[in-house]
């Protein structure tokens, strides 16, 4: 496996739907119930705009000449994911606040930009879904920052947050493949897009 490929895959669904997990598990077991639902609130909203870019775009995208097939998953999920992990360390670790959240936002482009060197998505794809993702973290970055929190066990977070990358990394959802066959039933079964 090359590294282009190892980066893209810390982005699949396969990885961020554990390490979502983990955190909300992690937020609401070592501060607040508040802080855990914020979090989830953020990322169903993140998941849900996808999806309704993706079934969008993949049936009618062409039909409307949006120059996009797909925005990128992998983009906006991480962006969400890997951001909020970010904060969240961030927090509690203030002198070394810049170089977690530097270090975050590094692995988020690197995800970003290995979807483009892959092939899967165009620029302007991988652009949309860091939006959307870019969105979700501030809706969740908001609230969280405004809470009054205890601290979070940092040495466990990152175990659990590395052992995750690295146990699940090289495994796929096929998120992609369900997305395309339903938009495809949707357009061919309903006619809803507009041709020409």
């Amino acid at each position: 496996m090359n590294l282009v490929n190892a980066i893209s895959d810390a982005g699949d669904s396969a990885v961020l739907i554990p390490l979502a997990t983990l955190l909300v598990v992690i937020l609401w077991r070592y501060q607040t119930r508040a802080t855990a639902s914020t979090l989830v609130v953020a990322l169903a909203a993140c998941a849900s705009v996808m999806v309704v870019l993706k079934l969008v775009l993949i049936a009618c995208g062409q039909s409307w000449h949006a120059g996009m097939v797909s925005p990128s998953g992998h983009a906006s999920m991480s962006a969400a994911i890997y951001g909020a992990l970010g904060i969240v360390a961030a927090r509690q670790v203030p002198r070394w606040r810049l170089a977690i959240v530097l270090c975050s936002g590094f692995v988020i482009a690197a995800i970003a930009v290995s979807r483009v060197m892959l092939g899967a998505h165009s620029y302007a794809e991988v652009g949309l879904g860091f939006l959307v993702g870019a969105g979700a973290l501030w809706l969740f970055a908001v609230r969280y920052l405004r809470l009054r929190t205890p601290p979070v066990n940092l040495l466990v977070l990152a175990t659990l947050t590395l052992a995750t990358i690295v146990l699940l990394n090289g495994t796929h959802l096929q998120t992609e493949f369900v997305l395309r066959k339903l938009a495809l039933f949707g357009r061919t079964s309903t006619g809803v897009c507009l041709d020409g």
